[in-house]
Order: structure tokens, then sequence, then C-alpha cells
């Protein structure tokens, strides 16, 4: 009879096993649409076995108890979760970068660039019109004001890209914020897990799929990977920063740059400091390209850029002296220190496009500046071992301050041609008025000097370097026009689209425009030489403007450079729309993959809801058997 009483606690077991798998099954079918459900299924194991007796052969002889379900399990593969995470934070990270280069080209006008490039045409047509009538002060005035709305233009341009840098800020924000509510609530699952799975009678498999939920969310903002314990918990690391460690989250945080206003990621509460490392280029062998947060930041760069962030190559021209010596030692350590500046550019300017964008346009404002002011204010270039200061050894400036003349008889520094530069039309024919000028900086320091002091041109022959200037009285003062050179450590020493403006002295007085021929020529007509310096300026929209990116040596002229400037933006932002294709592709084959696994299949669940119900219904019927055979052994027995 105990044999009887044993078997009807197997068939019990039996019913419970089939109940739950049932219950299982009902669960699974309730989830079927639900997002981040993974697929449950009962794991069924006997139940201890009772010794009756030991046999003659000494074995052991045993009765089964039945069955039960040790577990009720996920069936996730966590391959293909990693490899989800890492190909849709990619994702992330190119649709960003595309959608930054769709933004740069709206800011431009147009996918082709013509708003723009027709203020390039209009300040081409007007020096057009100007070198066929240079005296006419209509055409002087035209000049001026076209001039003045081509710096505004690109000016507004250079402006809007640094507003969508700035504005990116909040983006940075927001995603910062999310993360650490992530981390915040990836942590409180890690505590309610443990705590439900601690008497390892049950696993809490709706807190484990919300929590892969948040790593999947996660995962489209940056790359990280995890590991868990054997309480159930999991420990996140961020870039190799631990995240969140068991029932603990760590913070990111924003810290502005002070020098422009841009947040940069850093870790508030772990010691890690930066959460990201920005040093170099974006790769995808080393990971570094993958999340929206790092899409941003890597679109946005680390600074303003400006046309002395990409560097130009030395020539061996320029390391040539006078007597045709080619000084080979400092032409290589020139060479060295380029190669070192483009890898800097590599992993910084020309990382970002934003920044990448703002050099290449400044670098092209800036040369087009440049051609003009050294149209109109042309300088040469001065040696000091050559100059001779004859009596004069102090000047004054225009502050009424001293100048030590001493000073220029080393080194190399630039003046102003007052030989063949060109003059006003006003009556004090006017020279070295530029048209472009740096906001804060005047393009000459003007040192008078009580006589004259000469250089030496190219063939050793002396040249005059001061203006001179006779007054009513028959008095001589000479005037030496000293270029302040351009300093790329600060901005308002740069002819830069930050710090530039149309020359004041210029739209007050349209006469002041040097259209004239400098007397000190002794040529007749003097409009004639206005022509030809207008003649000269068209000419050399032609020449080559240089490279626009350090890595290829391919040299434009302003026309083409600007076209390959906005041609090259296009290329990118398609290279990165493609790599969005690709990636969304991956991705979805990936999921796909995941679904077959941890997604749940309606057909099959009803099977196993047959197979349960069957089980369930034979159970019952075998203990309903049992049940008989007792009653009929009790009745006998009486």
């Amino acid at each position: 009879m105990g044999s009887l009483f044993t078997s009807f606690n197997t068939g019990v077991s039996g019913l419970h096993t089939a109940q739950s798998g049932l219950n299982t099954t009902s669960h699974n079918l309730a989830n079927v649409k639900t997002k981040g459900y993974t697929r449950q299924q009962n794991i069924q194991t006997d139940r201890y076995y009772q010794n009756v007796k030991v046999a003659v052969d000494g074995s052991q002889i045993q009765t089964g108890l039945g069955t039960t379900v040790s577990a009720i399990r996920q069936i996730r593969d966590a391959f293909l979760d990693k490899e989800y995470h890492l190909e849709t934070g990619r994702k992330a990270f190119y649709e960003k970068l595309s959608e930054t280069s769709g933004e740069i080209e709206d800011i431009f006008g147009e996918t082709e660039g013509m708003e723009f490039r027709n203020n390039l045409q209009s300040l081409w047509n007007v020096m057009q019109e100007m070198a066929n009538n240079p005296e006419d002060i209509t055409k002087r005035r035209l000049f001026v004001s076209t001039a003045e709305s081509f710096l505004e233009t690109a000016q507004n341009i250079y402006t809007q890209l640094n507003t969508y840098q700035v504005s990116l800020n909040k983006e940075i924000s927001d995603q910062v914020d999310r993360i650490n509510t992530i981390g915040e609530t990836i942590a409180y699952y890690n505590k309610e897990i443990a705590k439900i799975e601690a008497g390892g009678v049950e696993n809490a498999n709706d807190y484990r799929d919300a929590r892969n939920l948040l790593l999947d969310e996660l995962a489209t903002y940056t790359n990280f990977n995890y590991q868990e314990d054997e309480k159930g918990s999991i420990q996140v690391y961020i870039e190799n920063a631990l995240f969140v460690d068991a029932g603990v989250s760590y913070h990111l945080g924003c810290e502005k740059i002070p020098e422009n206003g841009f947040y940069t990621v850093r870790w508030m509460d772990n010691g890690y400091g930066d959460a990201f490392d920005t040093s170099e280029a974006y790769s995808t062998e080393r990971k570094t390209d993958v999340g929206s947060l790092r899409g941003i930041l890597t679109a946005r760069g680390l600074k303003i850029a400006n046309y002395s962030d990409i560097p130009d190559q030395p020539q061996k021209e320029d390391f040539i002296d006078n007597k045709g010596v080619f000084d080979e030692t400092a032409y290589k350590v020139a060479q060295n220190k380029y190669e070192a500046a483009v890898s800097a550019y590599n992993n910084t300017t020309g990382n970002s496009i934003i920044t990448q964008i703002q050099a290449q346009f400044d670098r092209l404002i800036h040369n087009v500046v440049t051609k003009i002011n050294d149209a109109f204010a042309p300088n040469i270039e001065i040696k000091g071992n050559q100059v001779n200061l004859g009596t004069v050894t102090t000047g004054t400036t225009a502050d009424g301050e001293a100048f030590d003349m001493t000073k220029l008889t080393g080194g190399k520094y630039k003046v102003l041609d007052v030989i063949n530069c060109p003059v006003g039309a006003d009556d004090h024919e006017t020279i070295g008025t530029e048209v472009f000028s740096r906001g804060q900086i005047d393009r000459y320091q003007k040192i008078t000097l009580n006589g004259q002091i000469y250089g030496k041109d190219a063939d050793g022959n002396d040249i005059p370097l001061a203006q001179k200037t006779v007054d009513a009285d028959g008095n001589e003062t000479y005037t030496l026009y000293l270029y302040n050179e351009e300093n790329e450590s600060d901005i308002d020493w740069m002819y830069t689209l930050n710090s530039m403006v149309i020359n004041k002295e210029l739209t007050a007085d349209y006469s002041l425009l040097e259209v004239k021929a400098n007397p000190e020529l002794g040529l007749d007509g003097a409009y004639a030489f206005g022509q030809n310096l207008f003649q000269d300026l068209l000419h050399s929209w032609d020449e080559d403007l240089g490279v626009l990116d350090p890595n290829s040596q391919a040299s434009y002229n302003f026309d083409d450079y600007y076209t390959n400037m906005i041609g090259g933006l296009g290329i990118r932002g398609n290279d990165w729309n493609n790599m969005v294709d690709y990636q969304t592709s991956l991705a979805e084959s990936i999921e796909d993959k995941r679904q077959q696994v941890a997604g749940v299949s309606s057909d099959e669940e009803l099977v196993n809801m047959m197979k349960y119900q069957h089980a369930y219904n034979a159970a019952s019927r075998y203990i309903n058997t049992i049940d008989s055979m007792l009653e009929t052994l009790i009745e006998r027995l009486g």
C-alpha cells in the first residue's frame, strides 16, 4: 500500500509540473508583443529517488518520486546580445555624423552650396567692373559694399556653425541625464533580482527583461560591456570605467570648456575623470565609433576652428638663403613639425566634420581677404641683417612713444612697399589702406623717422623702406609702415572670420581705396595702374589658393576650392548615410536572430500548451488509476 501512495504522489508531481508548464506557456503567449520580453521555458528534472533495497549484485533498487520544475529560465543568447549592442551603438554614432553633415549643408544654403558661391561670384564681378573704370566713385562704392556683403555672409555662415556647435550642449546634457537614469534603474533592478533569487527558488525573469531592455537603450548612447555575478547582479563598464556595480550606480556630468562653452563629459563620482578619450580620431578597430553621445562629441569637436588649424607643408625654396644655399637641417626640422601637425589635425580638427569645415571655410575667406589686402597694401619682406639705418636710431609711434630702430636689424619682418603700392584717390594720396581689417589690430604700426632707412631687393640693390613726405615749409618726414604679423595664438591678431571687419575708414570715405599709381613710380595715367591692379586680382582668382586637406597635396583655385570643400562634405555625408544603412541592416539581422532565440512564437507556444495539457491529462488519468487501485485494495481488505 505504501508503494501505491508513493505512486499517487508521483502522479501529483506530474500534475504540478504540467500546470507550471501551462502557466509559463500562457505567460509567454500573453507577452507576444511586449517589447523586451524574453521567452521563458520550464526546466524539468527528476525528484529524488527512494532506496527500496539492495540487489543481489550490491546495487541499490530505487523508486522514482516523480518530476519537478527546477527552474523557469529565459532563453537568450548572450553573444547575440553583445553583437546587437555593438551594432546598434555604431548605427547611432553614424546617424549623428550624418545628421550633422545635413545641418552643415543647410547652413551653406543648398547641397551644392550655390548660395555662398554667388557671393564669391559677385565679388569677382565687381572687381571686373572696377578693372574697366576704377576712377568712378560709384564703382568704388559698389566694390566696398560688395566686399562688406561678402564678409557679412561668410561671417553669418561661420557664426551659424559656431552656434550649432554650442546648441549640441543641450543634446549632450539630455543624453548624459538619460544615461545616469538608466544606471540608477539598472542598480535598482540588480538589488531586486538579487533579493528574489537569493533563495534559489525562482528567477526574477520580468526584472531581468526590464534590465535587458535598459541595456539595449544604453547601447544606443555609448559603448559598454557588462558581466553578471553569482547573485544575478551585473557590473556595467562604460569605456572601461565602472558605471554600475550591483546596487550602486556612478554618474556622468557635463563640464564647460572655459574657452568656448562646449560641454565635455566627465565622471563625477568614480574617480575616472574624462568619460571619453578624444585624443585620437574615431576608429572601428578600437570601437570608438559607437554610441550617439560619442557621435555628437565627435561631430562637434573640441574647439571653434579657423584657418590656422590646417597645417601648411614647408616649401624647400623657403630654406634657400640669398646665396642660393639650401638649409637641409632646418628644412627637416620644419618637415618633422609639419608631420606632427598633420597627425594632430587628423585626430582633432579633421576628426570633426564641423571643425574641419570651419577651418576649410575660414581658410578660403582668409586667403581671399589676404589676396585683396595685399593688392592694395603690398608688403615686402626684409631681412634685418640687410637693413641700413644710416643715422636713424629711434622713431616715434602713433602713440607718441619712442621706438628703438635697432630692433629691426635682426630677424625677418614685413613693411609696406612704399614705392610700388597704389595710392588712394583722396587729396593726400593715402597709402596702406586695407579693405578687410582685424577688429582690434591695425595693419601697420606707423613709425615716424627723421631720416630714410634702406633694405635690399632680390638683386642686392638699396630700396627705401619709409614713405617720404614734405610739408608746405619744405620739412621732410619719413614714415615706416611696419606690418603687424598675424599671431595664431591670438584671434585678435588674425584675419579670421571671428575677428574681421570691413575697414571703417573705407566705408566712411571711398576715395581712400587705392586705385591710382604711386607718384614715386613716375607713371602716366594714374588710374591705368588701378585697372592693372584689378586685372591682376582677377587673374589671381585662377591661381592656387592652397590645399584643402593636409592629407592631400591637391591644390585648388578659389572657385574649385569651394566646390571641392562642399563636395567633400557631401561625400562624407553620403559615406555616413551608407554606414547608417549598413548598420541598420546588420542590427536588424542580429535582432531577427535574437528574436528567433528569445522571442515568443505563437505557434510554438500553442504546441507547448497542447503538450502540457496532454501531460496534465495523462497525470490525471494516472492518479485516477492509482485511486481505483487503492479503492479496490481497501474494499477487499475490509
